[in-house]
């Protein structure tokens, strides 16, 4: 029996290739520098977790080093969409042996170490927690055994997602928990929200 393990999903900080429907709105640069505090809140926030940490990005970078070094491993996103490379992050760290697995991105500003140690301790009781994104997605998915079918037929990036995914659960017959509703940062609104703290 492994331990409980984290995974993050990050995408390397270039210009013009993050949080491109922000980037619209105030351009590449200012969204660059607000990439850069997420992931720098998202290893503040995990770094006081009790978990292995794994980060995996969107693809190698050499000219500048990872944001998240000490204490984490890194690893390589496979090709695909968005459910192929999380379905395929879980199995990767599922046959490296874990317990529980929970996987975040790095556009959630909420997250608490409380919101963390409610995900792990639930998973005592139930198959899945979900952390609901206030933009019909979700910002945290966690498991107890490797459950493929969860990434399935999942429409990404909608509206729908969170719903399909829950539907999915109850049609598989598994028990799942409902985290406290979080704000994404994708866009100005979101972003405005987030630095007015409303």
């Amino acid at each position: 029996m492994g331990k409980n393990k984290l995974i993050i999903f990050a995408k390397q900080p270039k210009l013009g290739k993050v949080k491109t429907r922000l980037a619209s709105t105030i351009g590449d640069e200012k969204t660059l520098k607000i990439y850069f505090e997420l992931l720098e809140f998202t290893k503040n926030v995990t770094s006081v977790i009790d978990a292995e940490k794994i980060v995996y990005w969107d693809e190698l970078r050499d000219d500048h080093p990872n944001e998240f070094e000490f204490g984490y491993q890194n690893r390589i996103q496979t090709t695909g969409e968005l459910g192929f490379k999380m379905e395929n992050a879980f199995q990767n760290e599922f046959n490296l042996s874990a317990r529980k697995i929970v996987i975040i991105g790095t556009d959630c500003p909420y997250l608490t170490k409380d919101i963390f140690e409610v995900a792990y301790s639930e998973l005592d009781h139930v198959d899945f927690v979900v952390g609901p994104a206030l933009d019909g997605g979700y910002y945290l998915l966690g498991m107890k055994e490797f459950s493929p079918f969860i990434f399935h037929s999942i429409p990404w990036s909608t509206k729908d997602v969170l719903s399909l995914t829950i539907e999915s659960i109850k049609k598989n017959n598994k028990t799942f928990t409902l985290l406290k509703e979080l704000s994404d940062i994708d866009d100005i609104n979101d972003l405005e929200q987030w630095k007015t703290g409303i």
